[in-house]
């Protein structure tokens, strides 16, 4: 294909497309979406009959969150008894 469909658009166009509608929120009326996000998510573990099996499972923490917060830790001086 030589050019892309004219519908197609860069990466920063498309996020902020997709966040559109929430860009001019409250920070009251975020959390209360994010609230019934929570519940609407906590409704489908229980009905799904595996509550605790959802609940207990922790993702890995990846490897460069892990540096990015190393980091961020040595960036504040946290950690040295200063904070």
């Amino acid at each position: 294909m030589a050019a892309l469909p004219g519908w197609v658009v860069d990466d920063v166009a498309s996020v902020r497309a997709e966040v559109a509608e929430w860009a001019g929120l409250s920070t009251a009326e975020r959390w209360r979406l994010a609230k019934l996000c929570a519940r609407d998510a906590m409704w489908a573990a229980r009905a799904s009959g595996h509550r605790d099996r959802i609940l207990d499972r922790v993702d890995p923490i990846p490897a460069s969150t892990v540096a990015a917060l190393e980091r961020l830790r040595k960036d504040a001086n946290w950690g040295n008894g200063r904070r």
